[in-house]
């Protein structure tokens, strides 16, 4: 299941392009994606109408150089915890892929990113996926 049929949606981007709009994360494909506008630090809030339960991660980005990111279960987008910060090697253009497994699984309401810096001016999220569970329905996400 994508995250459009979970009931995701992007609740916050610190940048717009509406050639290359915030949406396109949760598109499966990595064909489609979200491109910020210059400057960092760069970020945005994914929001699930239910909460979902998830212990991996799969985050697909280009020119991205360190990220980091949070989660809460509150109603609310607020109280984050961070749960990962990496720096990624300068891929060239090309698409980095980026997975990784909590040790244990979590309850999250909203998920943050923040792109902390990049290898160019402007850089992509291709895609988002989290092997998850709704904690209502048992569904994969």
């Amino acid at each position: 299941m994508t995250l459009t049929e979970s009931n995701a949606f992007v609740s916050m981007a610190s940048s717009a392009d509406q050639d290359y709009p915030a949406s396109n994360i949760l598109d499966s494909s990595e064909k489609v994606f979200w491109m910020t506008t210059g400057l960092y630090p760069q970020e945005f809030i994914i929001t699930f109408k239910e909460p979902i339960e998830f212990r991996h991660i799969r985050f697909v980005t280009s020119n991205v150089k360190r990220f980091v990111m949070f989660t809460t279960s509150n109603q609310e987008p607020k109280n984050f915890e961070t749960i990962f910060e990496k720096t990624l090697p300068n891929n060239e253009n090309n698409l980095q892929i980026t997975d990784y497994t909590l040790d244990r699984s979590i309850d999250v309401r909203h998920f943050k990113c923040v792109i902390l810096a990049g290898y160019d001016s402007f850089s992509s999220v291709h895609s988002l996926k989290f092997d998850a569970e709704n904690s209502r329905m048992g569904k994969k996400y």
